[in-house]
C-alpha cells in the first residue's frame, strides 16, 4: 500500500537506495531494484533488462541489436520478457520514459500460468549512466487505473538512476576482480610475485604468489623485514644486504639472485628486480617482482650434468682419436726413416761399399727422426701448455714441405695440386712444427673432402699472400663444401661433418693459430668446395702458456 506521507516516502526511498547499493552482482542488483520498484509503485509484474550487458557496460555504447540484450530479472520469476519494438525504440534509443494504457495483448511479460486480461497499465523507463541507456525497468499493472502517477514515475526514476550507477559500480568491481584473477593466475603460471618494500619502516606487502615463493603466511600483512630475512639463505644474505644498500644509496634499479629456504627445508632459487619511487606516505619504496627460477636452475644443472656425462662417455674415444691423429702425423717421417734405412743397407751391400751414399741415407734418417720428435714435442707443448718455440722461417717453404710429406697420399687420392705462393718469400716468426701441423691437417681434410668427386676434378689449391702485416695461407678443395650453418661449428671441439671421428683436428688447428696471434676461418671456394685460410702476424713476440 502506497503511503502519502512525503517524509515517510523519502525514508522508503533512502532505504531502497541502501538496499540497491549493497548489491555487488548484476543479478542481485537487478532483483533488488525490481522488488523495490514493485513495492513502491504497487505494480503486479515487472522486469529488468540490460541492453548488451557485457558489450554495453564495457564500451559505454547503447547501439546494440535487441537480440543481444540480457534479461536479468522478472516477476513472476518464470515469466518470459519480450520488450515490444516500439517501447525499445522509445526507451533505449530515445531515452524516453513511457507510461501508457494498453490491451493485455501488448503485455511484455508472458506468464502462461497467469496471463493478463483486459486492460493493463505499463511503465517503461531507461536506466541511464553517463548519457547512455544501459537498460530498461519495466513495470505492469492490471486494470485501467492510473497507478503510475507523476510522483510514482519520479520516485521510480530516482531508483532507476541509482541502480544505473550501481550497475556501473558492479561492472568496475567485476573488471577489478577479473583483472586480479588474471594477475594471480599469470603470476602462478610464471612463478612471479609482486612486492612493495618501504625502506624506512622496513615493512613490505606482496601478492599471493610472492607469499608462496617466500613461504610466508597470508595473514602476515605487512611483512616485517625480520620475517623476510629468516627466509633468505644465510650464505646469500650478506650479498643481498650489500646489493640493497647500494641500490638505496644510488636509487638505481635493483636486481639480485639469491636462495630462499622454506620452513620445511625446501630451497628455491629466486631473482628479485625492482625500482624505487615514493610511496603514498612519501617514503622511498622499492617496487618490483620476485621470480622463482628454480626450474631454470635445475634445467641448467641437468644440462651441465649431461655435458659432463658426454665428456666422460667419450673421453676414451677422444683420447684414441687424438692418439690416432698424432700417429698419423708422425707416420710419414717414420716411413721415410724406414725407406732411408733400407737404402743405406743396399748401399752398404754393394761391392765396393758405397759409403758416401750410405752416409746420405743415414743423414736423411736423422732428419726424419728429428722431424718425428718435433711433432711429438709440438703436441706435448699444445697439451701441457709449455713454451712454444718461435723462430723466423719462410712460410712458403714450410707449406711446400707439407705437400712433400703428403705426396703419396695426394697421388693415391688422384688429386691435382696447384700452388700460387707469394713470390716475396714472406717470413713469419712462429713455431714451424705447429704451423705445419695446421697446414697438414687442412691438406688432409681437403683430400678427404674430394673422395666422392670424379677423377680429374679433384683439385687442391694452395696460395699465400701478405696484407696488413699478416701472412695468410689458403688451402682450397673442390669437394662438397660446408654449409653456412656449419662454417663456424666445424671449429668446435667434438663437432664433425665426417662420418667418423670426433672433430678434434680443426679445433686443435684453431687453438694453434690463436696461440700465434692469428685467425683461422672457412668460406666457399667458388662454385664448389671449401677454402680454409689461416693468417699469422709477420712478426710475433714469444708467448708462453703463462701469458695466455
Amino acid at each position: 500500500m502506497r503511503l502519502d506521507s512525503e517524509t515517510h516516502e523519502l525514508d522508503l526511498v533512502a532505504k531502497a537506495f541502501q538496499i540497491i547499493s549493497r548489491e555487488i552482482s548484476y543479478q542481485g542488483l537487478a532483483k533488488a531494484l525490481l522488488m523495490e520498484a514493485l513495492s513502491y509503485s504497487g505494480a503486479s509484474r515487472g522486469a529488468i533488462l540490460l541492453s548488451g550487458q557485457r558489450e554495453l557496460l564495457a564500451k559505454a555504447d547503447a547501439s546494440f541489436p535487441r537480440e543481444r540484450a540480457n534479461f536479468l530479472a522478472s516477476f513472476p520469476p518464470h515469466a518470459e520478457f519480450r520488450l515490444p519494438s516500439d517501447l525499445a525504440e522509445q526507451v533505449l534509443d530515445r531515452k524516453q520514459t513511457v507510461v501508457r494504457q494498453a490491451g493485455a495483448e501488448s503485455s511484455a511479460l508472458i506468464d502462461p500460468a497467469n496471463p493478463p486480461s483486459g486492460k493493463i497499465a505499463q511503465l517503461c523507463l531507461p536506466l541511464i549512466h553517463q548519457h547512455w541507456a544501459i537498460g530498461v525497468l519495466y513495470l505492469e499493472a492490471d486494470g485501467d487505473a492510473e497507478i503510475f502517477t507523476p510522483r510514482c514515475v519520479w520516485v521510480t526514476s530516482m531508483l532507476a538512476n541509482q541502480a544505473a550507477v550501481s550497475f556501473e559500480s558492479v561492472r568496475l568491481f567485476e573488471a577489478l576482480r577479473e583483472t586480479n584473477m588474471w594477475m594471480v593466475r599469470g603470476q602462478q603460471i610464471g612463478g612471479m610475485g609482486s612486492y612493495r618494500w618501504n625502506t624506512r619502516t622496513l615493512l613490505s606487502r606482496g601478492s599471493r604468489e610472492c607469499y608462496r615463493i617466500l613461504d610466508i603466511d597470508l595473514d602476515v600483512n605487512p611483512v616485517p623485514f625480520e620475517v623476510f630475512r629468516s627466509r633468505v639463505h644465510p650464505e646469500d644474505y650478506p650479498a643481498l644486504e650489500q646489493a640493497l644498500t647500494e641500490a638505496i644509496t644510488t636509487k638505481s634499479p635493483f636486481t639480485h639472485e639469491y636462495r630462499v629456504v622454506h620452513r620445511d627445508g625446501k630451497t628455491l632459487h629466486v631473482v628479485a628486480v625492482g625500482q624505487f619511487d615514493e610511496g603514498p606516505t612519501g617514503d622511498l619504496e622499492l617496487e618490483g617482482i620476485i621470480t622463482d627460477v628454480s626450474q631454470r636452475k635445475a634445467a641448467e644443472q641437468a644440462l651441465a650434468d649431461a655435458r659432463n656425462e658426454l665428456v666422460r662417455a667419450t673421453g676414451l674415444t677422444s683420447l684414441g682419436e687424438l692418439a690416432g691423429s698424432i700417429i698419423h702425423e708422425i707416420d710419414q717421417p717414420l716411413t721415410g726413416m724406414i725407406m732411408s734405412a733400407e737404402a743405406c743397407l743396399r748401399w752398404l751391400a754393394r761391392d765396393p761399399v758405397q759409403a758416401t751414399e750410405a752416409r746420405k741415407s743415414v743423414a736423411r734418417i736423422i732428419r726424419q727422426a728429428r722431424r718425428a720428435a718435433e711433432v711429438v714435442t709440438g703436441v706435448r707443448s699444445l697439451v701441457r701448455g709449455t713454451q712454444v718455440h718461435f723462430a723466423e722461417f719462410d712460410i712458403n717453404d714450410a707449406v711446400a714441405e707439407v705437400l712433400l710429406l703428403s705426396k703419396r697420399e695426394i697421388e693415391r687420392a688422384g688429386v691435382v695440386v696447384r700452388t700460387d705462393f707469394d713470390r716475396s718469400s714472406p717470413r713469419v716468426e712462429a713455431d714451424r712444427v705447429q704451423v705445419q701441423q695446421v697446414a697438414l691437417n687442412l691438406v688432409r681434410n681437403a683430400i678427404e673432402a674430394m673422395a666422392g668427386v670424379e677423377d680429374g676434378n679433384r683439385i687442391l689449391a694452395l696460395s699465400s699472400g701478405v696484407a696488413d702485416g699478416m701472412i695468410s695461407v689458403a688451402i682450397a678443395d673442390t669437394g662438397g663444401g660446408i654449409s653456412p650453418a656449419d662454417r663456424e661449428r666445424v671449429f668446435e671441439t667434438l663437432y664433425t661433418t665426417k662420418g667418423a671421428g670426433l672433430g678434434l683436428g680443426l679445433s686443435i688447428c684453431r687453438k694453434i693459430v690463436k696461440l700465434h696471434g692469428g685467425q683461422l676461418w672457412v668460406e666457399e671456394n667458388g662454385r664448389c668446395g671449401a677454402k680454409f685460410t689461416f693468417a699469422l702476424p709477420l712478426r710475433q713476440a714469444v708467448q708462453t702458456s703463462e701469458s695466455r
